[in-house]
Parts: C-alpha cells; sequence; structure tokens
C-alpha cells in the first residue's frame, strides 16, 4: 500500500457519503464507500445540470432605481428594500445534479479481515483491501485526465464473482450496447427548485428538452468470463479484471439548446473508452500518476511539533481515528499538512483546464436538490475556491474561472445595461451552468448584490501578480476594464458629494437602520468600496503596463477620489456599512467588510496600523457573538489572522475548521437554517490558503517568511509556494525559527523579502532596507531562472558558496 503520510486510509467501508472517498479529474467525478459485499461509486459530470437557456432578465428593474435610491437618501431603508425585492430581482438558478452510481455487488463467502480503504493523495488513486478467508482482494480506482475515464481494477487470490450495475435518480435507461459493455442514457429536468423553496413539485421534466447524458460501462477481464445483459455485467474468475467508465452531457454551451446541439454524448463515451480499452489498465494508470503528480508533486509540506499529545507514528492511525483525537485535544501536526496536501488533491480533482469551474462541492453531489443548487456562489464562496490555486502552485487549476469570467462578460451585459441602465458587465450572487447574472428570487440581503464582476477580476489580476504574464494581462484587460465601466456607472452621488454604489448590500448581513426596522440595504457597503478601489487600481496598473492610455484611466482616477473612506465605528471595530448602524446580527458568520484586509491588501499591519486594528475588533466582536461557526467562515479566520500576525488564532480556527469537518476530511458546513449534513469544498480551500498564509505572505509588494508561523509548529519544511512578483518559494524552519529559504525567480523582478531576523541572501547582492530586532526588509535583484538561498546571518560563514 502507499505513504501514510500522504494517504488518508480508514479500517471500514464508509456508511455515509460524508465517508466516501472522492476522486475525479475536474469533470467526472466519484465517492467511493469501499464495501465488500457492495461498493457503490456516486458519479458526477460537472456539466449535468437541471434547466436551459433562457432569459432571466427583469426589464421593470430598471424603472424603480431611481426610487430605490430616493428612498435610500431619505433614510427608509426597509422601504427600499420592500421595493427591490417586489420589482428588482429575477427567478431562481437551476441545480447540479448527481449522474447516479456504478454499483458492484459481490457474491461472497466468509468474513473479512484486516479491511483498509485509501485515498492515495501522491498518486491521486483511491484503493480497498481486505482478506477474505484466507485470500487478499483489492480494488484500486482513479479518474484519469489525461484519458477522460475512470478505471476500476478489481483482484483477488481466489475465485470471485461480481455483478456491475449502473443507475442514476434522474430519468435513464440501460441497456447492453456491445459484447461486455452496457450504456446508461438518461434526460435531466428543465427546472429544480433550489432546496431552500418549499414545494409539492419541486422537479419538472419536460420532454426532448434539458440536458441528455450518457455513461457507458465495459468491463474487461484477462482471466474469467464476462457476461452482459439487462443492463448488467457479470464477472466471474481469478481475475484481473477492469472496469472502464465514460460519460459525456449534450451541455455544448450556456447559450446553446441542450436538445438540439451538435453534442453527441454517445460519440464521446465511446471514443474515450475505446481509446482507454486499447491502453489497459496499467498504462491508463501510468498516464493518470505521470499527468497528476506533474501538478500535485510541485508542492511538499513536511510539519513536526513537540509535546506529550504528539506521537511520531500518528500517521498509522486510521483518518477518522486522528481526527476524533484532534477534537479532543491531540496534537496532530502530520494531519494538518495531510489537510493542505487533500485540499490541493480536492482543486486538482474538481477544477482543469477546460472544465466547469469548482461549485460549492467542486463536482461531487449525490442530491436531486443539492445545498443552494450546488451553485456558483460569488459573494465569497468561488473566490475561496481559488484562494489556493496561485499560492501552492496550481495555476492550470484557475483556467476554468478564467471562462467562466469571460461567459459572465456575455450575460453580465445585458444585465448591466437591462437592470440598471449601465454599460460594461455585471453579474450576481448566484450563478449556474447557463451562466445567469441576474439577481436570484428571495431576500435582497443575499440576493441582491452586483459587485460579483469586481470581485471575480480580482482573480484575473493575481494571475498576472503571480506569472508576471503580460500576454494573459493584455487577454484579461477587457474583462477588468468592462467590471470597471460598470462601476463608474454604477456609483452615484450621494448628498455629500462623494460617489458611493446605491443601492447597496453587504452580502447577508443586514443591520438596525434609525427608524428601528431591520434592513440590509443601504449605500456603499464597505466590501462594495474594497471591491472598486481593487479593481479601479489593478485597471490603472494594467493599463500603465500594457500601455494603454484611455479615457477611462481618467474617469477612474478622478472617481478614486471620491470613495468614502473606511471608518471606524463606535465599538473601534471597521466599519461595516457607511453608517454606523448597529448590526442586527453581531455574530453573523459573514465578515464581507473585512475584505480590504485579506484577500486583498489595502490594509495592512504596517501600512494602516489603526485600520488593521479596527479588523481585529470587527472580528473579537464577531467571535465573541458567536461568530465563524460555519465551515468556510472559520476558514476565513485563519487568513485573517494570519494576515493580522496573529498565529495562536490562526492556529486555533485551523484547528476548529479540521475539528468540524467530516470523517472524509471535507469541510462540513453548517448552517443554522439548515438542518442537515452538508458539504462545501471552500472550507477545505480557503484553509489551505490560511496555511501559507501562515507560512509566506506576498502582497504590498513584498515577501515574508513565517510571517504568522504557530509555536506549536516547531519545525517544518514547504517547498513550491508561489508568491507575487513571479517567486517560487521554498522554507525550511526548527525551534520556530527560519531554518534556510530558496527562492526561484521566473520573471527576473525585483525581491523585496522581510524576515523575522536578519539573513543573508546567497546568489545576489541585498541592500538592508529596514532593521528591527522584530522585523527586517532587504531587497535586490533577480535574473529570470536563478535561485536565490536566503539563511540566518548566524549561520553563515565567510566561506563563499555558489548557487547553483
Amino acid at each position: 500500500m502507499s505513504d501514510n503520510k500522504l494517504t488518508m486510509w480508514y479500517d471500514r467501508p464508509a456508511g455515509s457519503w460524508f465517508e466516501a472517498l472522492p476522486i475525479g479529474n475536474g469533470r467526472l467525478g466519484g465517492m467511493v464507500f469501499g464495501g465488500t459485499e457492495r461498493e457503490r461509486i456516486a458519479l458526477n459530470e460537472d456539466t449535468l445540470w437541471s434547466g436551459e437557456p433562457r432569459d432571466t432578465l427583469n426589464h421593470e428593474a430598471a424603472g424603480y432605481l431611481d426610487l430605490v435610491r430616493t428612498l435610500i437618501f431619505e433614510g427608509k431603508h426597509a422601504d427600499a428594500e420592500a421595493v427591490i425585492e417586489e420589482h428588482m430581482l429575477g427567478p431562481d438558478i437551476e441545480s447540479y445534479l448527481p449522474l447516479g452510481d456504478l454499483e458492484l455487488v459481490f457474491d461472497r463467502a466468509g468474513e473479512t479481515a484486516e479491511y483498509r480503504r485509501e485515498l492515495d493523495l501522491s498518486e491521486g488513486v483511491a484503493r480497498v483491501r481486505y482478506r477474505l478467508g484466507d485470500a487478499y482482494c483489492t480494488r484500486e480506482l482513479l479518474v484519469s485526465a489525461a484519458d477522460q475515464v475512470m478505471a476500476v481494477r478489481l483482484e483477488c487470490e481466489r475465485k470471485f464473482e461480481f455483478t456491475a450495475v449502473l443507475h442514476s435518480p434522474l430519468q435513464f435507461r440501460v441497456r447492453l450496447s456491445a459484447p461486455g459493455e452496457v450504456t446508461l442514457t438518461g434526460q435531466a429536468p428543465v427546472r429544480v427548485l433550489p432546496n431552500t423553496v418549499k414545494s409539492d413539485d419541486p422537479i419538472e421534466y419536460a420532454d426532448g428538452r434539458g440536458i441528455r447524458f450518457e455513461a457507458k460501462l465495459r468491463m474487461m477481464a484477462e482471466h474469467g468470463r464476462v457476461e452482459a445483459s439487462g443492463g448488467r455485467i457479470r464477472f466471474s474468475g481469478a481475475g484481473p479484471v477492469t472496469l472502464l467508465l465514460a460519460a459525456a452531457t449534450s451541455f455544448g454551451g450556456f447559450r446553446v439548446d441542450p436538445s438540439a446541439s451538435g453534442a453527441d454524448p454517445g460519440v464521446v463515451c465511446s471514443d474515450r473508452l475505446a481509446q482507454a480499452a486499447a491502453l489497459g489498465y496499467e498504462r491508463i494508470k501510468a498516464r493518470h500518476v505521470q499527468e497528476y503528480r506533474s501538478l500535485f508533486g510541485r508542492s511538499t509540506f513536511e510539519l513536526g511539533g513537540a509535546g506529550p499529545g504528539i506521537a511520531a507514528n500518528r500517521s498509522m492511525l486510521p483518518t477518522d481515528i486522528r481526527l476524533q483525537a484532534l477534537r479532543e485535544g491531540a496534537e496532530d501536526p502530520g494531519l494538518i499538512a495531510l489537510f493542505y496536501q487533500y485540499g490541493r488533491y480536492l482543486l486538482l480533482s474538481s477544477s482543469r483546464p477546460g472544465t466547469q469551474p469548482a461549485n460549492l462541492q467542486g463536482i461531487w453531489n449525490d442530491k436531486m436538490r443539492p445545498p443552494w443548487c450546488s451553485s456558483w456562489t460569488t459573494n465569497i464562496n468561488v473566490e475561496m475556491n481559488y484562494w489556493p490555486a496561485e499560492l501552492t502552485n496550481l495555476a492550470e487549476c484557475h483556467r476554468p474561472l478564467f471562462d467562466f469570467i469571460e461567459d459572465l462578460r456575455i450575460t453580465g451585459k445585458d444585465v448591466a445595461s437591462v437592470h440598471y441602465g449601465c454599460r460594461g458587465w455585471a453579474a450576481h450572487h448566484n450563478i449556474d451552468l447557463w451562466r445567469t447574472a441576474t439577481p436570484a428570487s428571495g431576500s435582497a440581503s443575499w440576493a441582491f448584490w452586483p459587485m460579483a464582476g469586481a470581485w471575480l477580476c480580482r482573480h484575473l489580476w493575481e494571475h498576472y501578480a503571480f506569472t508576471q504574464d503580460e500576454q494573459f494581462l493584455r487577454q484579461a484587460y477587457p474583462a477588468m476594464s468592462e467590471a470597471a465601466l460598470f462601476c463608474l456607472d454604477w456609483l452615484v452621488e450621494a448628498p455629500n458629494g462623494g460617489l458611493v454604489t446605491c443601492p447597496s448590500t453587504s452580502p447577508e448581513n443586514s443591520f438596525i437602520a434609525p427608524d428601528g426596522r431591520s434592513s440590509s440595504v443601504t449605500q456603499s457597503a464597505t466590501l462594495d468600496t474594497a471591491l472598486i478601489r481593487d479593481l479601479f487600481a489593478n485597471c490603472l496598473e494594467a493599463a500603465r503596463i500594457l500601455g494603454i492610455g484611455d479615457a477611462l484611466a481618467e474617469r477612474i482616477e478622478a472617481a478614486l477620489e471620491r470613495l468614502p473612506p473606511y471608518r471606524i465605528g463606535a465599538y473601534g471595530q471597521l466599519q461595516e456599512w457607511d453608517d454606523d448602524f448597529e448590526e442586527r446580527e453581531p455574530g453573523h458568520r459573514h465578515t464581507a467588510h473585512l475584505t480590504a484586509l485579506h484577500p486583498l491588501d489595502q490594509i495592512t499591519l504596517r501600512g494602516e496600523p489603526k485600520l488593521a486594528a479596527a479588523c481585529r475588533t470587527a472580528l473579537e466582536r464577531r467571535l465573541a457573538n458567536g461568530g465563524a461557526h460555519t465551515g468556510w467562515s472559520c476558514a476565513w479566520m485563519i487568513n485573517f489572522w494570519a494576515r493580522l500576525s496573529q498565529p495562536q488564532q490562526a492556529a486555533r480556527y485551523l484547528r476548529e475548521l479540521l475539528a468540524g469537518a467530516h470523517p472524509n476530511l471535507m469541510n462540513a458546513h453548517r448552517h443554522p437554517k439548515v438542518q442537515q449534513d452538508i458539504f462545501q469544498i471552500d472550507g477545505n480551500l480557503a484553509g489551505v490558503s490560511g496555511i501559507v498564509e501562515m507560512l509566506l505572505q506576498s502582497h504590498g509588494g513584498e515577501l515574508q517568511l513565517l510571517p504568522s508561523l504557530p509555536p506549536q509548529w516547531v519545525r517544518g519544511k514547504i517547498t513550491g509556494l508561489r508568491a507575487r512578483g513571479a517567486f517560487e518559494v521554498d522554507i525550511e524552519w526548527e525551534e520556530g525559527k527560519l531554518l534556510r529559504a530558496r527562492i526561484r525567480s521566473e520573471a527576473g523582478k525585483p525581491c523585496r523579502l522581510r524576515t523575522q531576523r536578519p539573513v543573508r541572501v546567497h546568489g545576489g547582492t541585498a541592500v538592508v532596507i529596514q532593521s528591527s530586532p522584530e522585523s527586517h526588509l532587504i531587497a535586490f535583484g533577480t535574473e529570470a531562472g536563478q535561485i536565490y538561498d536566503i539563511v540566518p546571518r548566524s549561520r553563515i560563514t565567510d566561506e563563499i558558496h555558489e548557487t547553483r
């Protein structure tokens, strides 16, 4: 079996979906249960959604905009909210759906023993092994990005028999399509109401409409008998035996009718299956492992600690046992390192070039009405999914989000024009496969939020910042500049002469207005200001880099001067709204007003110490009133505390995030209004970015080594991190202090490096910029491709070493 340090493993089959192990290639996903009598593999395909292209524009919305603004400026916030909810919202979005299950039903005799179910992160392979009588049976499962199939390999030291069955919760039928091959064809509904909507008939099918889908399953045996009949395939013999599964849908683009498109899922599946079958399992696996490792292997992480709660062989324990021990107070630094790599694995498995972006659940969902439609929720969750992409050397996984943004430029232009009379493009908080950029129905507190474009464009800029790829920036600039154009048109002059967004909400939160009524609608919520400042600044810098000079830049510069400043409220907190309203729910899970602290870099400890202190006070107020109770919110806390150089707090919330995870380490989102177990991938992925923020930060024009290192992380080594400026960074520490670091410059840009101890740069000439007992800042020039070794001065001898 595999190396335990990079392996999640269990000593029993999964009893629920939240114990099953995820596999995927960005497009095709499975959840492996590992049963000995009945194996269930829950299947997903990333374009299998309800619905079809439709017009969701609200043509009366623009007619009420001036009225709403007048009401807000008059202080009638609740009245403005009522108008928005009655006249300015849109329809519900559609839902991401399960494809179905592949089940293997075994004929077995005797008791099983020595059971082990594992997910090997080093290879991207799931395995099951157990003893049946005196014979060992093994199962290996993977989803190949190289060959676009799921492969299952079964072997046993004795004769064994099983039946493979495909079925789906959607409308489907299964037929024999070739010797040893069955095909499942199905139809998705044209309408699925969100899980939050009560209805006696929430799922609607329509003959000949909606997405068609297909899954083909082929069985190949080297020694044994394969029989297929009645939509089932049966094997008996000594094995080994291989199952290959391909799946596809008729989705041909967000504007294309899937019932009339040229996308034929049957042809796609047949081609992929034929090519994979010609390769055979061993070559499929080898190609999969090689392709997977070329990405996953870019970053390594080893973490050690000291104390009575740490066992050197803790990785020898099942993962769920380790998780329970952590909940009970044990220290397990190896589990933190495993969680880091598991998050990278989840991103790799749910977001690849050419696929859909990772949604609320990545690509894994077994519910017909998944929580919040398993959509792309852009008021925080989608952004969280991609925080670790650049940081952990998985920039390729970022690409589906860039394609997503390009699609929204198209649908978002109509929304900006029809809903608000603005140029450019805008999108709101809930988006589905059909790129619905309009507001959803429901409460204005979450449905009315036209700032998604500004936040999503941050990811375009971040990719440039980490890669220094000017060709990419030139391609990204139209989306950025058009989002900025919308913001310029969306801003209006307030009675005090400043420019404000109006109406405005701080996502999903509400306040008590001066008239005593609760509302969520006002002018210039702090998040709006932060996002617009960021977008405007990035557009100006992009235009400078690309040599673009036009009237847009002049308008942006003028508007920046008139945006509301950040304000400190009566409690010493960073205000969430332009006015210092009392919060209706002081412990609310959202902390959107602190976006300027993270993931943006407008508020920093050194640059804006008073505002940074106000951010800390705001966090403390949230937490004192029960905030951060849910996975993704807890994960954001890690990042906030790391930016505030509070390592103990960052470590505390990392521990809480882990302790609250499901047995399969998937993030458990527990919403106070939803009484059911939920998985959201954002907690896993934002948790990974939080770990990196504790070890390396690169905002504000400088790299910081170990800026928020928890004291219990006594020793460790992390490699392959990425930093803005196109640097790749390795860091090693002992006794909580830097031992050595290595920085590779890919673009030859100057490097400003901040550390807690004086260091020496080996391979370049460094100039000391600042030096104090707590912080040291040096600067040095770099050459593309050159590696620079960083070591504490106390470790330097007079001997001259040559950097290779």
